[in-house]
């Protein structure tokens, strides 16, 4: 594979910020002929930012940052 096209998808599957992207980065990963040894680290880069997308939704608490109710502590500093 060309050089500039491996780090050209690297550099896609690192910019991945939610499920359409990872999706469509996979798709672009799939369709590409590569040498076996990159296919399984571009495989393992995207497994990895699949884990990580998962991790942040778990603990990213979408009512602190779209308002919440009206019992929500604020997280600024009082001081």
């Amino acid at each position: 594979m060309d050089a500039a096209l491996y780090f050209e998808l690297v550099d896609a599957v690192a910019r991945i910020d939610g499920q359409v992207e990872l999706a469509a980065v996979t798709k672009r990963v799939n369709a590409t002929v590569m040498h076996p040894l990159e296919r399984r680290v571009l495989d393992r880069a995207l497994r990895a930012r699949s884990e990580a997308l998962a991790l942040q939704s778990q603990f990213l608490m979408p009512e602190l940052f779209h308002g919440g109710s009206p019992d929500a502590k604020s997280l600024s500093a009082k001081g």
